[in-house]
């Protein structure tokens, strides 16, 4: 079902914090920092989303190509997040169509085994023909092919605390797929950032962004003449959480991909970065409503402060006339 938004509600969801981040970076003080404070970051990763790797079309050049880029940089990063949608989708495909796609992924990890990746889930990587009931619907190939245990979880790096969420739900029908947590999770994030000493940052990572901009913008989303965003677009319990981060002032940072654009927001200080996607439009050579391909690069220093820049690794220039 759709939900109706109106220009009051709009505006109070976007605040006066949206920018588009392009290709330029972007220095990120929360309110209250010194700027005299410590300007050497205290660790520096890179955020690879919407990968969407399958046989056939030149993605796994493409994301060694990004990786190269990564690592020929003066930047040196710490660690990969790999923000979802790593394969291009498993969603509707059979066994065989979604071995092939995750092959291309362990074909790429094999030429890069050192390097060191946390993992969020995306829509797209969940199989949706899964023969079985699991405990994760959907999910159980994914966490196997990534390591994980759980599809949420926490870890913490030279003083700042990482939560990596789980977007993507079945909806009340049994069909995919909802932005949001379920109750599990939900109560496990209570948890997690009650356990999170009040003076240590927190950065949250999620596939589908929890708030931004770009999910109204993406398609003709105001053609019935009043804005519709789906709710596989951004997370519909956004406003939720975000009542729940404004408990925990040492949430600093959320990023997320799905969308394929780049933007900034600010709103009741936090920041939402979304960090384009890997593939472009997916592995097209046009940009995808103006965003090229590319990567975010995130430093993050030891008071809470951080930059995002989303770097163009692939940029074709421009023809002469």
């Amino acid at each position: 079902m759709k939900t109706q938004i109106t220009r009051r509600k709009l505006l109070q969801a976007l605040g006066l914090g949206a920018i588009g981040a392009g290709a330029f970076p972007l220095a990120c003080a929360s309110p209250g920092t010194s700027e005299n404070k410590e300007k050497v970051p205290v660790l520096r990763f890179a955020h690879l989303t919407d990968m969407h790797v399958e046989p056939g079309i030149g993605a796994e050049e493409g994301v060694k190509k990004c990786i190269e880029h990564i690592l020929k940089s003066k930047k040196q990063v710490d660690f990969f997040v790999n923000g979802g949608d790593l394969i291009m989708d498993a969603l509707g495909k059979d066994k065989a169509e979604t071995e092939a796609q995750w092959a291309i992924w362990r074909s790429i990890r094999a030429a890069y085994p050192d390097l060191k990746f946390y993992h969020c889930i995306g829509n797209h990587d969940v199989w949706g023909k899964t023969p079985h009931e699991e405990k994760f619907s959907g999910k159980a190939w994914v966490m196997k092919e990534h390591g994980m245990e759980s599809p949420y979880y926490a870890f913490e790096s030279k003083g700042w605390h990482f939560i990596v969420l789980d977007s993507t739900h079945q909806k009340d029908d049994g069909t995919w797929y909802t932005a949001k947590l379920d109750t599990a999770q939900r109560t496990w994030l209570e948890q997690t950032l009650n356990k999170i000493p009040s003076d240590k940052p927190i950065l949250i990572i999620s596939h589908i962004p929890i708030l931004g901009a770009t999910p109204f913008l993406d398609g003709d989303n105001a053609q019935t003449g009043d804005w519709i965003v789906p709710g596989a677009w951004m997370h519909i319990d956004a406003k939720s959480l975000i009542n729940l981060f404004h408990q925990h002032p040492n949430v600093k940072v959320c990023i997320s991909g799905h969308i394929h654009l780049v933007e900034s927001l600010l709103y009741q200080n936090v920041h939402y970065h979304c960090s384009g996607a890997v593939s472009g439009n997916w592995w097209n050579d046009e940009p995808y409503e103006m965003t090229h391909k590319g990567y975010g690069l995130f430093e993050l220093f030891e008071d809470g402060r951080h930059t995002f820049e989303y770097v163009e690794y692939d940029k074709k220039p421009k023809g002469k006339l």
